[in-house]
């Protein structure tokens, strides 16, 4: 894993167009532009194949760990019990229904017409035997469904939860959720066996996977005979591709890059606001940042409007608070922290920050204010983001180091960042809960910076055992508001999730859960 530090903006988005996590590219491409577009028309034949590409890609298959189940259920492999329309509300999916029959048990029934990709029947005892498969692998499956046990009688699935569970049927959208057979375990890393329209093929990891039709689809024959995945990690290199038609479809093209691609007779851009926001985790071991005084002073150090509009071109939307404005538990008018770079500097002088030396950066107690901060090349607005805050802080003497990296995964895990900028989906089933249970509050699993606050712990619990729509989206606001008051966490803003398309993709169209993209009725029509 190599670190570059990164002093200009103009350095840092060179990086970015020639590192990142699996450089995936064609030989030809050396060759000139003619050469790519013969080559892939060789390979794609008669056009019942795809090229797909993304800037980001799985650890392996299997869909229990990390979070490889929302690339096996973008790839079409796999599918979940309930499915999030274009409003991120569950709509059953494999399952016919899920009833509340008291506040700790729910009743799945199944439908009776789904087979795994080897021509078994999905029963209620399969599902038993994947879910507690995955839950022995993966902690974030207990913190959706919070499951205590779980009774098969065919088709039906009777759940037992630990405590009542208010987002029951949203989290078996999550594709975490996902059903995949367990009875050939050798072969999951590499051929998942679920439900969806293409079987896995093979996977090398940053590099390719590949998937072809499975003709037992319940929903259909898949138009599609067989697709390609191309991990291409350097943004620049994915926006060549898109150009020279190597890729069909790509995802994650940076908004710097958008304009490329406005000839709607060639390209068809396809993108809606969703939650991913750009978030900001600082690391409460750090004894600066335990000082609610430069927390404070680092949110109101981040022209928000000008990062979205100018920085990443329009691609993404900024945030007044934590949860996306236009969901019904986004920030009231008034709350969060304005961009006001000379009030966060007197903010920081009467906390009594000062620079004794004249080197420009302020001192508290003999130690010079200088913080890192951990970003990954795959998103390049993020390295953008970082370096615009490390520019800004100068100003007013906090010295930011910005460090790129291939993955953070590491620094996740072992704590080794002060501030770390991440791209995050944050209600991706729909439910304000989910990433308060797994990022704000104390111990979750994506709880990186350890933030500790035992008002919004406690909110946090009133949630989990909420059932009234309404009230929870209160609950949710107040959680939104301790946080911002205790300046816990920056959230940036939201990105737009963005399909590129040649214009002979037919029959895709974005979702802002961020969950799909490959599916039955995706075809290439050419004219």
């Amino acid at each position: 894993m190599k670190k570059s530090t990164v002093r200009v903006l103009a350095a840092v988005m060179g990086f970015m167009m020639l590192a990142g996590c699996g450089n995936f590219a064609s030989e030809d491409k050396k060759e000139g532009t003619d050469t790519v577009e013969e080559s892939q028309d060789a390979k794609r034949g008669d056009r019942e194949s795809a090229v797909f590409a993304d800037t980001q890609c799985p650890t392996s298959l299997d869909p229990a760990e990390s979070w490889n189940s929302w690339y096996t259920s973008r790839y079409g492999i796999t599918e979940t019990l309930y499915k999030l329309d274009e409003n991120l509300e569950a709509q059953p999916f494999l399952a016919q229904s899920c009833e509340m029959k008291d506040e700790t048990t729910w009743v799945i029934t199944l439908r009776d017409d789904v087979t795994y990709q080897n021509g078994k029947p999905v029963t209620a005892k399969s599902v038993k035997a994947c879910w507690e498969r995955t839950m022995d692998v993966n902690a974030r499956m207990n913190e959706l469904l919070f499951i205590d046990s779980m009774t098969a009688d065919g088709q039906i699935l009777t759940v037992r939860t630990s405590e009542p569970v208010p987002a029951f049927v949203n989290g078996l959208s999550e594709p975490l959720t996902g059903i995949y057979d367990v009875t050939e375990p050798d072969t999951i890393a590499q051929q998942p066996i679920g439900t969806g329209p293409f079987k896995a093929v093979s996977y090398e990891v940053k590099k390719q996977a590949k998937v072809v039709r499975y003709d037992g689809y319940w929903g259909g024959e898949p138009k599609l005979k067989e697709v390609t995945f191309n991990v291409i990690a350097d943004t620049n290199s994915l926006a060549m591709a898109q150009q020279t038609g190597e890729n069909d479809l790509s995802v994650s093209i940076p908004g710097t890059s958008l304009e490329l691609f406005s000839d709607t007779s060639r390209y068809h851009v396809d993108g809606v606001p969703g939650s991913r926001g750009q978030v900001i985790f600082m690391n409460y071991e750090n004894e600066f940042l335990k000082d609610i005084n430069v927390r404070k002073a680092l949110s109101m150090s981040i022209d928000k409007e000008s990062y979205a509009s100018v920085l990443n071109k329009g691609a993404s939307v900024p945030t007044k608070g934590l949860y996306p404005d236009f969901m019904a538990f986004g920030a009231d008018d008034g709350e969060g922290y304005d961009y006001d770079l000379e009030g966060a500097g007197k903010l920081l002088d009467e906390a009594g920050y000062r620079d004794t030396d004249g080197d420009g950066i302020l001192e508290k107690d003999g130690k010079p204010l200088s913080l890192r901060i951990v970003t990954y090349s795959t998103k390049a607005e993020l390295g953008m983001y970082c370096e615009e805050m490390a520019s800004k802080l100068k100003e007013i003497g906090i010295d930011l180091q910005v460090e790129i990296y291939e993955s953070v995964a590491e620094q996740q895990e072992n704590g080794d960042f002060d501030l770390m900028m991440i791209s995050f989906t944050m209600t991706p089933t729909g439910d304000p809960l989910y990433f308060a249970n797994i990022a704000f509050k104390t111990d979750g699993s994506s709880n990186y910076g350890h933030y500790s606050n035992a008002g919004v712990d406690a909110v946090i619990e009133q949630m989990n055992r909420e059932f009234d729509a309404d009230k929870r989206v209160e609950l949710a606001k107040e959680v939104q508001r301790l946080i911002l008051e205790d300046a816990g966490y920056i959230v940036v803003g939201h990105s737009k999730y963005i399909y590129v398309m040649g214009s002979s993709v037919k029959g895709l169209k974005t979702n802002p859960s961020e969950y799909y993209l490959l599916d039955a009725n995706t075809t290439i029509e050419e004219s």
